[in-house]
């Protein structure tokens, strides 16, 4: 696996990692080059996110763009910063209702538990905001309500035109319009209009027609998935009001989470916990997860709020039509007697035949509603409260036959229903949420987070959703993020910050799932592992080593020394990887990042374990004023898809991109950010993937002819 040249790379990218902290003595002007968003996302793998990781990026996006004012934000705002804690939030909020509000930003490390280095990592998003004109002749429980003037005369409007394309084409993309198999042009088109008021009025139409799929359908130009809402949010007694699409988030995300955040990973003390927002606007892609109709939630008293909703939409789906059928066929579902649906879409991608028949196949009604309870005294803060919905599906859902897809949700009719809390004193959390799914089952997850003093922060969270237990709108933590269904384990994480400069995290979650999933024809279970130290010696020079580790259980065609068993048995696969990563700010204009990873994967019955090693060389260079690059020489070497290696990449505004890189190659690519003038900004990304010793890349619609993938973006963005 590894030659003269990977070696000699290694060694120099090795010394430029290990040989850093020796120049941190030098006279560096320090700068924060690196949002702390950044620096989050690239110690993720596809798996450590949540949800939709677009909506995600697009939130932290949003936060530097549009810094929470520290004199009106509430904790529920402020826990979306990534660096800032629940109980931190509370204690700011705390604080400015004790002494008013904050005179400057810096009186923020006055506050309990805001230390230099949390201090430091929050300032991007944050400001104070210009006092509004109005004068309450008595203190308001509810936020102020600015005058109409001022809101039209101070809202902000954003346009965004984004295009992306695959220079190298796929199979899909080859013969006439009558023969390839992918009825569309190879482009992604992108088109955002905003309109926003500080925090509190949203206005937005988002567009996108993905790769493969035509500009338009039945005859008519346009793009192939449409999205668009008016909201408000945070106005007097309106907590939120939208009219078009929009997300639900609740609890813990049992019953209803539309949006993303962090799972697993190195903020192994809150990463897991969620932080419900109730009702909010939705502008992302993500074509199948969220609500369109009308929402509301109401400030009945200063304490209690109340919610209501109501969706229709279409899903993707596939429908068998009854008609079509053989009645005397055994493997027709008994009971039916209509059209019904076998699978619901998750893609949004209608760029065959068959993705094209699924698209907005299936109409979906669902109305609901939710009571909270919120606390905000010296003592505890938090929230309590209950939220449920049914829907309706204009044609049945039926489960495969398959053994482990016995305990789908089957039938046309869904209701569900949830009690969730999270209540915080200063220096304890304590969570959960326990819900009804549409088959009746109970299920749950719970935790207690603790701020045990000295930098010590520990989280332990245990979850079990039984086999017959599923979520139609949920997106629970999770082994199976998103799942909700046959899992049962115990999370444990633990965060210290013995110094001022070191962070050492660690998390192990044991799971088990007591039913069989695909491919794997036995209960079964798992453990993973993971260890972050992480040193920041100077403002300007940071540097973290990773170990991840875990082991779990999958199937194989041979029994499990049962005489005469005709189910396969189970054998345990361990993938572990090891990361040391380095960044270091060479002055105010010049950023460098290195890492070196490896990774391997052993198979009980194989003979020997597959490696791999990823290293790359990233460079942040701020030209001028007007000018930003971003380049990266990437070398990555694996011996199969199992030893698989990560990394995240910066790409353009609005865009996540963790590429997954198997094989032996190179990948190089170079991001332009240009202010052509005040408030327009132009990117322009290019991407180039060498492969070695192979003659094809990828299969099927997807397979490239030769040895060379290359992709490239352009944005354009205009904010007046």
């Amino acid at each position: 696996m590894w030659n003269l040249r990977t070696i000699g790379i290694a060694g120099g990218m090795s010394a430029a990692i290990l040989l850093a902290p020796i120049v941190y003595a030098q006279d560096v002007p320090p700068d924060t080059s690196s949002a702390p968003d950044e620096t989050i996302l690239e110690t993720l793998t596809e798996d450590d996110v949540l949800g939709d990781p677009t909506e995600l990026l697009e939130l932290l996006t949003e936060l530097r763009e549009n810094p929470l004012d520290i004199n009106s934000a509430s904790a529920i705002d402020l826990k979306l910063i990534p660096s800032l804690s629940p109980l931190a939030a509370d204690a700011i909020v705390r604080f400015r209702t004790e002494n008013g509000p904050f005179p400057s930003i810096p009186v923020l490390r006055e506050v309990e538990g805001i230390t230099e280095a949390v201090f430091l990592e929050m300032r991007p998003y944050i400001t104070i905001g210009e006092t509004l004109d109005l004068t309450p002749l008595t203190p308001s429980a509810y936020p102020a309500v600015p005058r109409t003037s001022e809101i039209l005369n101070n809202l902000r409007y954003t346009a965004t035109q984004r295009f992306q394309r695959r220079l190298t084409l796929p199979s899909g993309f080859e013969g006439d319009d009558t023969t390839r198999a992918y009825a569309g042009s190879p482009e992604r088109i992108y088109t955002r209009l905003q309109a926003r008021y500080r925090r509190n009025v949203s206005i937005n139409v988002t567009l996108e027609k993905d790769p493969g799929e035509v500009f338009g359908f039945d005859g008519q130009p346009g793009y192939d998935y449409v999205s668009a809402h008016a909201a408000i949010n945070g106005l007097g007694r309106i907590d939120a009001l939208v009219v078009g699409d929009y997300a639900a988030e609740f609890g813990q995300g049992l019953v209803f989470w539309r949006s993303s955040g962090f799972g697993k990973g190195p903020d192994a003390a809150r990463g897991p916990i969620r932080s419900g927002r109730g009702i909010r606007p939705y502008g992302s892609v993500e074509e199948n997860r969220f609500l369109r109709g009308a929402a509301a939630t109401i400030g009945v008293m200063p304490y209690l709020y109340v919610s209501a909703f109501g969706s229709r939409r279409t899903l993707d789906a596939s429908v068998i039509l009854f008609d079509s059928l053989d009645i005397a066929d055994p493997d027709l579902p008994s009971g039916v007697t209509e059209d019904f649906v076998t699978g619901l879409g998750q893609d949004g991608l209608h760029r065959t035949s068959t993705e094209i028949e699924r698209k907005d196949a299936l109409g979906e009604t669902l109305v609901g509603g939710a009571v909270e309870f919120r606390a905000d005294s010296d003592n505890v803060a938090g929230r309590v409260g209950v939220v449920g919905y049914r829907a309706q599906f204009d044609a049945p859902l039926v489960a495969g036959d398959r053994p482990d897809e016995l305990f789908e949700f089957t039938g046309r009719e869904a209701a569900m229903a949830s009690f969730y809390f999270d209540l915080r004193t200063r220096t304890l959390q304590g969570f959960g949420e326990v819900a009804r799914s549409p088959s009746g089952t109970i299920g749950g997850i719970a935790g207690l987070s603790a701020e045990l003093g000295n930098q010590v922060d520990v989280l332990v969270l245990g979850r079990h959703y039984p086999r017959d237990f599923t979520t139609l709108h949920g997106y629970p933590f999770g082994e199976r993020n998103g799942i909700g269904q046959n899992e049962t384990g115990v999370y444990a994480g633990v965060r210290v910050q013995p110094f001022r400069t070191l962070t050492v995290a660690f998390y192990t979650d044991q799971y088990s799932f007591p039913w069989l999933r695909f491919s794997v024809p036995r209960p079964s279970r798992g453990h993973e592992s993971l260890l972050f130290v992480e040193h920041k010696p100077r403002r300007w020079l940071r540097w973290y080593v990773q170990v991840r580790t875990e082991t779990k259980e999958a199937g194989t065609d041979v029994p499990n020394g049962i005489p005469g068993s005709e189910v396969g048995g189970l054998l345990n696969e361990t993938r572990q990887t090891l990361r040391l990563q380095g960044e270091y700010d060479a002055n105010r204009s010049l950023t460098l990042r290195s890492r070196i990873e490896g990774s391997r994967f052993v198979a009980q019955d194989s003979d020997a374990p597959s490696y791999g090693v990823l290293l790359y060389q990233n460079v942040r260079w701020q030209a001028t004023g007007w000018l930003r690059l971003d380049a990266r020489l990437t070398f990555f070497d694996t011996d199969d898809f199992n030893s698989r290696v990560y990394q995240y990449e910066n790409d353009l505004t609005g865009v996540f991109a963790i590429p997954v890189l198997s094989g032996r190659g190179i990948r190089t690519y170079a991001l332009a950010t240009i202010t052509l003038v005040e408030g327009l900004r132009l990117q322009i990304k290019l991407a180039d993937t060498i492969f070695e010793n192979v003659a094809r890349v990828s299969s099927g619609n997807n397979e490239i002819e030769g040895n060379r993938v290359r992709d490239l973006g352009m944005s354009i963005r205009y904010t007046f």
